[in-house]
C-alpha cells in the first residue's frame, strides 16, 4: 500500500472530490460511499451494462479513462488506484497535489476486509454494515459446505478458463467447488473443456446476451446438450474484483451448484 501526500500535504478533513482510476476501486468506492456528490469521477468501465446492474449510480457520475490529463483537469483531493500503477504515471500523479492511495490487490476475504477498511477510512465512510454482511455470508458458506466438491469450469469467457491463481478461484473455493483449470488457467477449445470433465459450467454475466464469436463458443451446441441445466450464470463483478459482496456471490453460487449437482 502506498499513501503519497504531495503539495501542501494531506487534504484536511473529509475529501470532497474523490477520483477512482481503476474499475475495482470504482466498485469499492461506490460500495462504501453513498454520497455521489463527493465522487468526482470513476472509470468509463463502470458504465458497462454488467457493472450498471449492480451500481446504477455510476450512470450519474462523470467518467475518466485513467489519464493524467483528466486528473489535472478534475483537480481531485483524493485519488484511488491499484498497486499496478506504472512508476512514471505515479510520479505525474504526485504533482497533482492530491492524496494518492494505491489499494493492494486482495487475494482472500481478509484482504478484502483490509482494503474495505482502508478505502472507508480514506473517504470518511462507515463500512461496518458491508463487512458484517460479508462475515454473515462467510459463516453461512462454512455451515453449508457441500460434502463433495463439484468440479467446475469458468467457461463463459470466450474459451479462457480462469486459473487457480486468481480471485475467481478464491470465490469458487469459498463456495466449496473445485476449479478444473490449472494454476495459470488458459484457453481451452470445446474438446479440451470436455476432456477436463467439469461437472458444471459457469458463465459470467459481463457479455451475456451480446452477439459475438465469444458467445458462439460459450454456447456451443455440444455443450448445451452435455450440460443442459448444469450451467450457472454468475455476477462477473464479484468474481473479478475482490469486494465484500463477493462473499454473497460465493453463497449464491454454492446454492446454485447444489441445485445442479449430478
Amino acid at each position: 500500500m502506498l499513501l503519497l501526500c504531495t503539495g501542501q500535504g494531506a487534504v484536511a478533513g473529509v475529501p470532497q472530490r474523490i477520483m477512482s482510476l481503476k474499475l475495482c476501486t470504482d466498485q469499492l468506492l461506490m460500495s462504501v460511499l453513498p454520497e455521489l456528490g463527493r465522487i468526482a469521477s470513476v472509470t468509463y468501465l463502470s458504465r458497462e451494462a454488467a457493472a450498471l446492474k449492480i451500481w446504477p449510480q455510476a450512470a450519474r457520475i462523470p467518467v475518466n479513462h485513467n489519464s493524467v490529463e483528466e486528473v489535472l483537469s478534475v483537480r481531485p483531493d483524493l485519488i484511488l488506484t491499484d498497486s499496478f500503477t506504472p512508476a512514471p504515471m505515479r510520479a505525474l500523479l504526485a504533482k497533482s497535489g492530491a492524496r494518492l492511495v494505491e489499494v493492494p490487490e486482495a487475494q482472500d476475504f481478509e484482504g478484502i476486509r483490509a482494503n474495505t477498511m482502508l478505502v472507508a477510512r480514506e473517504v470518511g465512510a462507515d463500512a461496518s454494515g458491508l463487512l458484517a454482511q460479508m462475515d454473515a455470508s462467510l459463516a453461512a458458506l462454512k455451515a453449508s459446505r457441500p460434502p463433495a466438491a463439484l468440479r467446475v469450469a469458468g467457461w463463459g469467457n470466450g474459451g479462457f478458463l480462469p486459473g487457480q491463481d486468481t480471485f475467481f478461484n478464491t470465490v469458487l473455493t469459498a463456495a466449496g467447488a473445485v476449479n478444473v483449470a490449472g494454476h495459470d488457467g488458459g484457453y481451452y477449445d470445446v474438446e479440451a473443456l470436455i476432456a477436463a470433465h467439469p461437472q458444471a459450467l459457469l458463465y459470467g454475466d459481463a457479455y451475456a446476451g451480446t452477439p459475438s464469436l465469444r458467445l458462439d463458443q460459450d454456447t456451443h451446441p455440444v455443450l448445451l446438450k452435455l450440460y443442459g441445466n448444469r450451467r450457472v450464470t454468475y455476477p462477473s463483478a464479484f468474481f473479478n474484483c475482490p469486494l465484500p459482496q463477493s462473499a454473497d456471490a460465493a453463497l449464491a453460487l454454492q446454492r446454485a451448484l447444489a441445485r445442479v449437482a449430478p
